[in-house]
């Protein structure tokens, strides 16, 4: 029997869940068993009921205190569990009972490096099921994310060896071939991302296998406010960084302005509400409204930035972390759209709105973008990835010692 594992450790909101859905979906209705092990189950609550899923927690570990902000992927690791051999043996041996437990035969790994660790040391096949971000490319070490930001490479080194050894010693425990490099650990089964190259977080990646995004599954009909003039939709959230300037900007734009913001306190909702400006009580077609509005306002959520893309809208972005933000400055670099830097003062973000919804250049570069991929099929997508995953699960099933 075809049994899956998606593993999603790190992050947040919706888009994790929602973007494997329809694939989760497709996958069972053509006979593959699908578990769901969730870093955030209070979000899987919003989706998965209605879809007739159930869920375990992810094994994770709190955010631990280092010095400075992330620097590269491997600083990010040993924020959560792998400065310490220990800590990380104890994350690693609860994602191997999950996938003992779920009898799984592929774990599709959504930003969950320790799942792919788990996974290897039960010769587990593991398929990427995410953005540039979570798999860092195949170098040594692995790069700065910060490039406005010198770093000696001296310093990139050491952060990978540290995350490395801990890494090697759970290896070793359960009698596993050791790493090279940090990088190693996502030399997968099937390491393609759902992501598009001009995109990526890692602009010097090379050659690569990209799917492209596929289309979230958080649909509801969305109802305009009946005002004339330009629409913006926007998707915010609690912590989006300048969010009461954000609001201001969108309650003074002459047109009709749709808001989705989950988790924003009803009072600030009420102050800012008018007849020409809504927030959705629900979930969106993120695809349907691009298509409907002129221009978009994001926390640089990918899903809703993509869909905006490729309706050939531009956005302004306001990320409030570095996943984000290097998504965000790929964005800009493409001229399809604008950020606003979460440190810097929000005195200019009204007008930074006005340019993406007047400034020819920039909606020029996003509908560039969109002519691009006009013939790229999400639903085509789809089918090639469930048709992967099928190909690797069964591999597994039919003979367990294989590895595809």
């Amino acid at each position: 029997m075809r049994t899956v594992l998606y593993a999603w450790e790190f992050g947040a909101n919706l888009g994790h869940i929602g973007t494997f859905l329809p694939v989760a979906r497709q996958l069972r209705s053509r006979g593959t068993t699908v578990h769901w092990a969730v870093s955030q189950p209070h979000q899987a609550a919003r989706l998965l009921p209605q879809a007739g899923f159930d869920w375990l927690q992810a094994p994770t570990m709190p955010e631990q205190r280092r010095e400075g902000p992330p620097l590269n992927y491997a600083d990010i690791l040993l924020r959560f569990g792998y400065a310490n051999g220990t800590d990380l043996l104890g994350l690693v041996v609860a994602w191997r009972e999950l996938l003992r437990l779920t009898g799984a035969k592929l774990v599709l790994a959504d930003h969950a490096p320790t799942a792919i660790l788990a996974a290897r040391t039960l010769d587990i096949p593991v398929m990427l099921f995410g953005s540039g971000f979570f798999a860092p490319p195949p170098v040594h070490p692995t790069p700065n994310m910060r490039p406005w930001t010198p770093v000696v490479a001296e310093h990139l080194v050491a952060t990978d060896q540290l995350a490395l050894a801990s890494i090697n010693a759970v290896l070793q425990r359960y009698d596993r071939p050791q790493l090279d490099t940090l990088a190693q650990l996502f030399q997968v089964a099937e390491n393609s991302l759902l992501s598009f190259p001009e995109l990526d977080h890692y602009p010097a990646r090379g050659p690569a296998r990209y799917w492209g995004m596929l289309p979230a599954a958080v649909a509801a009909d969305s109802a305009w406010p009946a005002a004339p003039g330009l629409r913006v939709f926007s998707y915010l959230r609690p912590e989006t960084p300048h969010l009461e300037a954000a609001l201001q900007a969108l309650h003074e734009l002459p047109g009709s302005v749709l808001i989705y913001a989950p988790g924003v306190p009803t009072e600030l909702m009420q102050r800012y509400a008018a007849s020409h400006l809504a927030f959705s009580p629900l979930p969106v077609d993120l695809n349907k409204v691009a298509r409907q509005a002129d221009a978009g306002l994001t926390y640089a959520s990918p899903a809703a930035t993509v869909a905006f893309l490729m309706a050939g809208k531009p956005v302004l972005m306001i990320p409030g972390h570095l996943e984000q933000f290097l998504f965000a400055r790929r964005v800009e670099e493409m001229g399809a759209g604008l950020i606003q830097n979460p440190e810097l003062p929000p005195h200019g973000l009204a007008a930074m709105l006005q340019r993406v919804l007047r400034e020819p250049g920039v909606r020029d570069n996003a509908a560039a973008f969109a002519a691009k991929y006009a013939n790229f099929d999400q639903n085509a997508v789809m089918t090639h990835i469930v048709a992967r995953v099928e190909e690797l699960a069964e591999a597994k099933a039919t003979n367990p010692g294989a590895q595809p």
